[in-house]
C-alpha cells in the first residue's frame, strides 16, 4: 500500500529545504531565524520528525503519528553547522541528500544552473565533508544520494543514468554502511529514471514537482513541497495544511505559477 506516501496525506508532510544561512540563493535559502521559527511551529502543532523507519511504515500501510519529513538537498555545509544543532534542540530527524565527489573535498556546490549563485554566495555554496556527514548521521540525519554530478537524470542515456545512481549509492554505503534513499536532482524524474533507481537498490526516492504538479505517487516518486525565504505566517501554515498541500501539488495551480513567473 503506497497511498500515504505523498503530500496529500493528512498525517505525513514532505518538505524540501536546501540552505539555512543568512545569505544564499533566493529560492533555496531560509535564514536561521526563520528556520527556527518554522521548527517552533512544527513543535507547537505536535509534529514529529520522520525518518526511514516511518517511510517503511507508510509504505506498509501502517498508521503513524502526524509526521513531517524534512529533506535537505545538495549537502550545503550549513546543514551541518546550523541545521544539525537546531534539529537536536527541537528533537527532530531529517534527511540530507549529498553528492559524494563534492563531499570528498568539501568542494563548491557548482553545476551550470547555479554558476551565478556560486559566484555571489561563495561561502554558502560549499558542500559538507565526510566527517560532517558522519556526525550528521549520528545526530539524526538519514543520508541519501543526490547523484554524482547533479545532472538532469531524464536527459541521460541508460549507462550514464546507472553510473549517476549506482556509483553515488555505492560510495555512501562504503562510508556510512547504508544508502537506501534518493532525491532526484532538480526533482526531475520519469518512469525510466524510477526504474533505474529501483534497479540500483534504492527503496525510496523524492521528487520536487514545482511548476508541474504531481498526481501519482510510489515509494520511488514521493513529492515534496519546497520551503524558502517566503514561508512564514499564513504561507507556511498553508503548506502545513492538508487542503493547502493538495492544492499546491495540483496541475492547475502549478500552471498558474508558471504563468506568473513568465509574466
Amino acid at each position: 500500500m503506497i497511498g500515504p506516501l505523498h503530500n496529500r496525506s493528512r498525517r505525513a508532510i514532505f518538505f524540501c529545504f536546501h540552505s539555512v544561512a543568512n545569505e544564499g540563493p533566493r529560492y533555496m535559502t531560509v535564514t536561521p531565524e526563520l528556520f527556527e521559527h518554522q521548527l517552533a511551529t512544527l513543535r507547537r502543532r505536535g509534529l514529529r520528525g520522520g525518518g526511514e523507519a516511518d517511510l517503511e511504515a507508510l509504505a506498509a500501510g501502517d498508521r503513524i503519528a502526524p509526521t513531517v519529513f524534512l529533506a535537505f538537498d545538495d549537502g550545503f555545509r550549513d546543514n551541518h553547522e546550523t541545521v544539525l544543532p537546531l534539529l537536536r534542540e527541537y528533537g527532530l530527524r531529517a534527511f540530507c541528500f549529498v553528492l559524494p565527489p563534492l563531499v570528498d573535498e568539501g568542494a563548491p556546490l557548482a553545476w551550470p544552473e547555479v554558476a551565478a549563485d556560486r559566484q555571489r554566495f561563495e561561502t554558502t555554496m560549499r558542500s559538507v565533508t565526510w566527517p560532517m556527514v558522519e556526525e550528521m548521521a549520528e545526530g539524526g540525519f538519514t543520508i541519501g544520494s543526490h547523484g554524482l554530478t547533479h545532472r538532469h537524470l531524464t536527459a541521460l542515456g541508460a549507462e550514464e543514468l546507472r553510473q549517476e545512481l549506482s556509483d553515488s549509492r555505492a560510495r555512501i554505503r562504503e562510508r556510512l554502511g547504508s544508502c537506501d534513499t534518493l532525491a532526484y536532482p532538480f526533482g526531475d524524474w520519469n518512469s525510466s529514471v524510477e526504474a533505474a533507481a529501483a534497479e540500483c537498490g534504492y527503496r525510496f526516492a523524492f521528487t520536487l514537482p514545482t511548476g508541474t504538479g504531481q498526481h501519482g505517487t510510489t515509494p520511488l516518486s514521493i513529492p515534496r513541497i519546497n520551503v524558502d525565504y517566503r514561508d512564514r505566517g499564513l504561507r507556511f501554515a498553508a503548506k502545513l495544511s492538508y487542503p493547502g498541500r493538495r492544492l499546491y501539488l495540483s496541475s492547475k495551480v502549478s500552471a498558474l505559477r508558471r504563468g506568473l513567473r513568465r509574466s
